[in-house]
């Protein structure tokens, strides 16, 4: 076991001599995660909400005088032009609308994301929707009808997510995904650089010369990746707990193009024991990746071709994360625990959501040791085979 430890210690002290590497593996995430997680989301709440208090100009024709002041109303500025689509075609104006026939046309440039003419869209939208009802009540009154025949029942819609669901908002969905991306990047490291790298500056010859059995020198290797992994990922959560703060402190809710409210920020509710077993379902996915990665950067010859074989794994992995994104589409099955990868998104989003059972828990964390053992022995078979270890 002492060997274990020296071949652990000498990979993360030669890792940490590189302040430049530990800048940006360690420091760098927990200073641009809140920026890039939740700073483009707030600058666009508050351009959504300039746009809403400005007064656009409005290209109208044939309106009646009703309609002009239903837009007045909505804080929009009607200015007559003959030709409307032409108008917001050519950028003149963000919105238009065309009477005629009894059909209000409105003309705005939908594509290409959410803009400021969208907004203006949807506030002559809401101007005329006021207006057609006040003109359908005005109509009824006439008739000696009630309002309220339009209205004979009412839909109310509940949301039965469990409390901790719910509290999570969009950082329960970004945990998840960013602790895998974090702890591939951090391990990453450390892997190429006790392999290839080694290879490169000619110091693993002398290691495999001495008395130290091949596992140890694998599983050494291994740890110090899994270490590293896991820093990596502890800095990229407090990195987004930085970002949940800042969505929580200057607006915590963003309202999309339908109406819909995002919750930027959120609030994890965990207890001890779903945080110690978060923690293992991360420790045992970094033992799996971290042999995969010193057995990939064994086989390679340089330091760029491990780098080159990090880029695939990189997308694999990402993959169950993605497909993760539909759960609710699909009935959870016993053997979707057993599936590398795949099982420990479940677990871990099971796990924030309070859901998780001592099955699925018992399922993942074994099939992940597994997987892990068998990583790992593929590693020391790489290290027993010297045309792959000395080529170069």
């Amino acid at each position: 076991m002492r060997d274990i430890y020296r071949i652990f210690w000498k990979e993360l002290v030669q890792v940490f001599r590189d302040r430049k590497l530990v800048f940006s593996t360690l420091i760098l995430p927990v200073l641009l995660m809140p920026i890039f997680m939740f700073g483009p989301s707030l600058v666009l709440q508050r351009l959504l909400q300039g746009a809403q208090e400005r007064k656009q100009e409005v290209a109208v024709l044939n309106l009646p005088e009703e309609a002009l002041r239903a837009l007045e109303q909505a804080g929009l500025s009607p200015k007559a032009h003959p030709d409307p689509e032409g108008a917001v075609r050519e950028g003149k104006y963000p919105v238009g609308v065309r009477y005629e026939q009894g059909v209000y046309r409105v003309y705005g440039r939908l594509a290409g994301g959410l803009t400021e003419g969208q907004v203006a869209v949807s506030k002559v939208q809401g101007a005329l929707q006021i207006l057609k009802e006040a003109k359908v009540a005005e109509a009824l009154a006439q008739r000696g009808i009630p309002h309220q025949v339009l209205t004979p029942f009412q839909v109310e819609v509940v949301d039965t997510s469990p409390k901790r669901e719910k509290a999570g908002g969009l950082l329960g969905f970004l945990l998840p995904f960013f602790l895998v991306v974090f702890v591939l990047t951090g391990g990453q490291v450390v892997a190429v650089d006790a392999t290839a790298g080694e290879k490169e500056k000619g110091t693993l010859e002398a290691l495999l010369m001495a008395p130290v059995p091949l596992w140890h020198l694998a599983l050494g290797k291994t740890l110090a990746t899994v270490a590293m992994a896991l820093l990596s990922g502890i800095s990229g959560l407090v990195g987004l707990a930085s970002g949940r703060a800042l969505a929580a402190e200057f607006g915590g809710r963003l309202f999309t193009e339908t109406g819909q409210t995002l919750e930027l920020g959120g609030q994890l509710i965990l207890d001890g024991t779903s945080f110690l077993a978060l923690f293992l379902s991360a420790f045992l996915l970094a033992l799996f990746m971290g042999a995969v990665m010193v057995s990939l950067g064994l086989f390679a010859r340089s330091f760029k071709e491990a780098q080159s074989y990090m880029a695939p794994l990189q997308l694999l992995v990402l993959l169950p994360l993605i497909f993760l994104q539909f759960r609710g589409f699909f009935e959870l099955q016993t053997w979707h625990h057993l599936v590398p990868l795949f099982n420990v998104a479940l677990l871990m989003d099971a796990l924030l959501k309070g859901s998780a059972s001592p099955l699925q828990a018992g399922l993942t964390w074994g099939s992940t040791l597994v997987y892990a053992g068998l990583a790992l022995l593929v590693a020391v078979r790489v290290f027993s085979r010297e045309e792959v270890v000395f080529r170069n």
